[in-house]
């Protein structure tokens, strides 16, 4: 069996096993021809075949494009991104008077402005919808002190966006699409369904009642998320964007130089959960010593993710169609990352908690998205997650299966096997306290409000 057939069979396997209907993978290597491989269906109502110039959501994979093109304004000396935001949106209104005074763009690309992360409201389709979005950013709360930790912020990409708007004097699709995805030759990156329209594409799902794939309804995200997740594309655009990225690609129209792409894969805050530290958009860690660059993206029913290996050149780009597509793509990049590039990812080393240690976490924490209860257990925690609500218009709620956490350190726990991407949960406290005020799981804090 040669290695295209294996990487068929490993898709295959993965796909079935946790009910995901369809998925695209690529691989680069150095200059070498890139490997895609696509495996199932685009809709399982359909029946269409996933073919390799399948569009697909790729969620919040859109952030380090976002960063890209703020990067290309700061080379052009339009932005700086340590001056107060309010220089270039005057009229901001927050709802904590430091933050809105000294918030800036380099706190807003890597997660660290505070601002509560998951404002999905949805505000029309026309060309003043970040405007009007931003004018209401003063109703949510601030989670944390600015700059006090990283906790993911898909609002502060939302506010971003405005910026560049601002900046660019044009639409935010209009400014990447002219800024970014013309340059690099992106030629089926879109933003908006009717653009979509006429080209192949998969649509989301999600497990029905019967456990079954059905069919995602309410496909298009919300024109005021598109600067934190609202791309569409295939797997050869994701390629040629991180083809870019590697220094492999540079395009005659070059969007920014390779010092403003080395400075957004150095750590800029340390990070947590699924990351070491965050770049300018960029997700940062480690694996056998090497050192990966990517992200990831989930929408209503589509799991993508992008993984970078600078030192050997070469990337992994993921798209699924399934909410459950993250536990697909992560077998199969864990295989790849092992049998082509001989990383595999250890299991940090344990260490032992007592009974009065463990039981300080127990409790019950909050968030807008989920409710999350944490349980004492011999040898670690228990946790449970029911989701409250999300990108949907028609949020509904949803026990997700309990995570056995175990402690790697006195706030930081692991849970299931080491896969290609960590998978931490820790929790904070306030200076001088004894018990957590968070617990900091899937990017998001969230507080403590019993226990």
């Amino acid at each position: 069996m040669n290695g295209s057939q294996q990487l068929a069979r490993v898709v295959e396997q993965a796909c079935q096993r946790h009910g995901v209907p369809g998925m695209v993978i690529g691989v680069l290597r150095g200059d070498a021809e890139r490997v895609v491989h696509a495996y199932g269906v685009a809709s399982v109502e359909t029946g269409c075949p996933v073919r390799r110039d399948t569009l697909f959501q790729i969620g919040s994979i859109t952030k380090v494009f976002l960063a890209t093109l703020a990067m290309r304004l700061v080379e052009e000396g339009r932005l700086d991104l340590d001056e107060p935001v309010t220089s270039y949106l005057p009229d901001l209104r927050l709802s904590d008077p430091e933050t809105q005074q000294r918030l800036t763009m380099r706190h807003l690309l890597t997660h660290t402005s505070g601002i509560l992360g998951d404002h999905f409201q949805d505000y029309g389709l026309g060309d003043d919808a970040l405007a009007r979005y931003v004018a209401d950013l003063h109703q949510i709360p601030q989670v944390h002190p600015l700059g006090r930790c990283w906790s993911y912020c898909n609002s502060g990409f939302s506010l971003a966006g405005r910026v560049i708007e601002v900046l660019t004097g044009q639409p935010f699709e209009s400014a990447m699409r002219e800024l970014l995805f013309e340059p690099l030759g992106l030629e089926r990156a879109f933003f908006f369904a009717h653009d979509i329209i006429g080209y192949p594409l998969a649509v989301g799902h999600r497990a029905g009642d019967d456990g079954q794939p059905e069919v995602v309804r309410d496909f298009p995200l919300p024109r005021s998320v598109h600067p934190a997740g609202g791309i569409t594309a295939t797997v050869d655009d994701l390629l040629a964007f991180a083809a870019f990225h590697l220094g492999l690609a540079r395009p005659e129209r070059s969007p920014v130089s390779a010092a403003s792409i080395a400075l957004m894969q150095e750590p800029q805050t340390p990070a947590a959960n699924w990351a070491d530290h965050y770049g300018l958009g960029w997700a940062l860690w480690s694996l056998g010593g090497t050192r990966v660059v990517g992200h990831g993206g989930s929408t209503n029913g589509s799991q993508a993710h992008l993984t970078l290996l600078p030192e050997r050149r070469a990337a992994i780009a993921s798209l699924t169609n399934h909410d459950d597509g993250s536990a697909a793509y992560l077998e199969v990049e864990s295989w790849l990352l092992a049998e082509e590039f001989g990383l595999r990812p250890t299991p940090p080393p344990l260490v032992t908690l007592s009974e009065a240690e463990l039981a300080r976490f127990a409790g019950e924490y909050s968030y807008p998205l989920a409710r999350l209860t944490v349980r004492p257990a011999a040898g670690g925690l228990w946790l449970d997650v029911v989701q409250t609500g999300g990108l949907s218009r028609r949020p509904r709620e949803q026990r997700l299966s309990p995570l056995f956490l175990r402690p790697v350190g006195r706030n930081v726990f692991v849970s299931g096997l080491p896969v290609a991407v960590p998978n931490r949960v820790d929790f904070l406290s306030e200076e001088g306290a004894e018990c957590p005020r968070w617990i900091r799981a899937f990017g998001r804090l969230a507080e403590r409000v019993m226990g």
